[in-house]
């Protein structure tokens, strides 16, 4: 009995310790979750050993998708590089604030005005899909801010009237007052979204609400009204924009619509300096699809141009082709 009281108040004195509570503050300091003054939620993982000469890391989700999809890549390659990476939510998605505009010079401008809020003078940069074309008119507009970018599954050009229209009247059209649940709400995607990678990870922006909460059961946790309302500028991009000679990755799934040797040419049009890397197994969504490969291109990309320090921590085994187009 008595050593059962001894150990417990050993523990508590452990507990209150200095050093105890300086690790729980340096974990909070790790990964951090916050939202800046304009509005744009985002998640920070520190590296202890970040220091002023590493360009940190942004990364852009896609349409649909949110700041928790680069999880865990962002903290892999805060201790790989030892920098600080930044997950965030677009405007209309997440926990970032809903507004009425969402143009592709708006998405540029909330990138640029985040860094200045955070005092980043140079950041690198990973964007998917509508992450992507931010990142690709940020380069354009503001090279000055870049020093890298890894561009995924999309490229800096126009897209015709597309599936993304049908998706967006498709999610208009789900009764949420009578879904009973997210496997009914996918069971009536299926016919405009035939891909159930797709629709699991579109249906991740629908949300329960609370039962003693009066009216739908189920919410969208991103701003479908305005996304559907601004489909057609989110397609499109600039006719014309600076060709930007930051050193830019466009790494896209081998299996993906979205690649064809036209938008290659307009790629290299519009980036002197980019590179073409297919991830072999992958469609659109490749970090998710093939995620040690997508992490493993992403490392060695930022190794050699995103101006961080030696690496010493061991990645994925990296399997990905490389072409040269």
């Amino acid at each position: 009995m008595w050593t059962q009281i001894l150990f417990n108040k050993v523990l508590k004195h452990y507990l209150q310790s200095s050093t105890m509570i300086k690790c729980h503050q340096l974990l909070r300091q790790l990964h951090r979750s916050s939202r800046s003054s304009s509005g744009i939620s985002y998640t920070k993982v520190s590296s202890p050993e970040a220091g002023h000469n590493h360009a940190p890391v942004l990364f852009l989700h896609g349409l649909f998708g949110s700041k928790m999809n680069f999880n865990k890549p962002a903290k892999l390659l805060a201790a790989d590089l030892k920098t600080d990476c930044y997950c965030l939510d677009c405007r209309n998605h997440g926990k970032s604030e809903w507004r009425d505009e969402m143009s592709m010079d708006d998405l540029a401008e909330d990138i640029v005005n985040f860094t200045q809020e955070m005092g980043l003078e140079k950041v690198n940069m990973v964007g998917h899909s509508l992450g992507g074309k931010q990142a690709c008119l940020v380069s354009s507009l503001y090279p000055q801010l870049v020093q890298s970018a890894v561009i995924v599954d999309i490229f800096p050009v126009s897209f015709s009237v597309s599936h993304l229209d049908n998706v967006c009247a498709a999610l208009c059209l789900l009764p949420l007052s009578k879904i009973q649940s997210r496997d009914e709400a996918s069971q009536l995607l299926s016919s405009q979204i035939p891909s159930e990678v797709e629709r699991n990870f579109i249906l991740s922006n629908l949300v329960s609400v609370p039962r003693k909460e009066p009216g739908s059961r189920w919410k969208w946790r991103c701003n479908i009204d305005v996304i559907t309302n601004s489909i057609a500028d989110i397609r499109g991009y600039p006719d014309s924009t600076p060709v930007s000679n930051v050193r830019t990755l466009f790494l896209y799934g081998g299996n993906s619509d979205y690649m064809s040797p036209a938008r290659v040419r307009r790629s290299k049009e519009l980036f002197s300096n980019a590179s073409f890397q297919a991830l072999e197994g992958a469609g659109h969504i490749v970090h998710f699809e093939q995620p040690e490969l997508f992490y493993d291109a992403v490392r060695e990309f930022f190794v050699k141009y995103g101006a961080v320090s030696e690496v010493k921590s061991e990645s994925f085994i990296n399997q990905s082709s490389q072409e040269t187009l």
